[in-house]
């Protein structure tokens, strides 16, 4: 559960005790940066797919072993087979 608060840059707020908008703000900047950069294209289709592979990365960013666990999560984790992502609707 989150605690929900509210920042109004129209009158002039940027952050209200713990509340702020960086964290969010920085999250789209990478991913901004990351889909000029990396993937050059992003395809409306698979959207959500880039976006939980920024958010992990996100959330992540101070692991130090990151790499491994990341390699770990690969072997471990489902396969999704190319039909299946190419697959249309």
């Amino acid at each position: 559960m989150y605690d929900h608060g509210v920042i109004n840059h129209s009158k002039l707020e940027y952050v209200v005790g713990l509340t702020h908008t960086n964290s969010i703000e920085n999250f789209w900047s990478l991913f901004k940066r990351g889909k000029v950069g990396q993937f050059h294209k992003v395809s409306e289709k698979h959207l959500d797919r880039y976006l939980d592979e920024f958010t992990y990365r996100f959330n992540n960013r101070e692991e130090d072993k990151l790499f491994q666990n990341t390699l770990r999560n690969l072997v471990n984790g489902k396969t999704l087979t190319f039909e299946k992502l190419t697959k249309t609707a």
